[in-house]
């Protein structure tokens, strides 16, 4: 569980960075997809598609290309950093 957070935290960081978006924290709740993974494993809430403002900006490309990068740069720290080699 504690990978899984660590994991998370880091692809937040990086979402935020590349799309100024708010941040509304890592929560950790126990989700069917994630409760059997034998590595590490997040959800990732990039927004809501019925909000003013965030469903505009998911209708924009650049935008999804910005979340795309910010969830593999943070996946790439993670796994350069922090995921248990042994």
């Amino acid at each position: 569980m504690e990978l899984s957070r660590t994991l998370a935290s880091r692809v937040m960081s990086y979402l935020l960075s590349t799309t100024a978006a708010l941040s509304r924290g890592v929560r950790t709740a126990d989700y069917f997809v994630n409760k059997f993974a034998t590595v590490p494993s997040i959800l990732v809430e990039i927004g809501y598609v019925t909000h003013p403002i965030e469903g505009l900006n998911l209708r924009n490309s650049d935008y999804r290309d910005r979340i795309a990068y910010g969830i593999a740069r943070g996946v790439l720290e993670y796994l350069e950093n922090d995921y248990p080699t042994e």
